[in-house]
């Protein structure tokens, strides 16, 4: 095989037409209805939730004590203690292989207008990958992905 065939097949995209949203596990019913998967990224799910629920976007036990303390600390801590050990592509890949590529929202209890860490992951993947993502809900589209193959 010559060096340019090869470089060619390191370099095709697989397109995969995946929206990521943010939603809250009482919306169940509505992201159901529209064919998107529910996500957890909760430490603790709801019992009566058997889908997949991904805690290495979760807050830790110690940052779900402080919830009331300043935005910025929170925020902070949050972005420093879970989402700088989580490789943002990584997990978009997991969340591909759990839902089969089909539209997914990432799942807590608090409700949209709430303090939640779910903004916080919709911010960092949309800082790290360029991925758009939304509140379900809202009259906002979310970007779809294009992932590389091999990235």
């Amino acid at each position: 095989m010559s060096f340019k065939y090869l470089h060619y097949l390191y370099t095709v995209k697989l397109t995969i037409s995946m929206r990521i949203y943010t939603s809250y596990f009482a919306n169940g019913k509505k992201l159901s209805a529209a064919g998107v998967r529910m996500v957890g990224i909760t430490l603790y799910p709801p019992k009566w939730f058997n889908g997949p629920n991904l805690k290495q976007v979760a807050p830790t036990y110690a940052i779900f004590n402080i919830s009331n303390a300043p935005d910025e600390i929170y925020n902070a801590r949050f972005r420093k203690e879970v989402l700088a050990r989580v490789n943002a592509q990584q997990f978009v890949q997991q969340l591909q292989q759990l839902t089969g590529g089909h539209d997914v929202a990432l799942c807590c209890y608090e409700k949209p207008d709430e303090k939640c860490h779910r903004h916080l992951v919709g911010q960092w993947l949309e800082e790290q990958l360029g991925i758009k993502v939304i509140e379900f809900g809202s009259d906002e589209k979310p970007k779809y992905i294009e992932p590389d193959l091999f990235g």
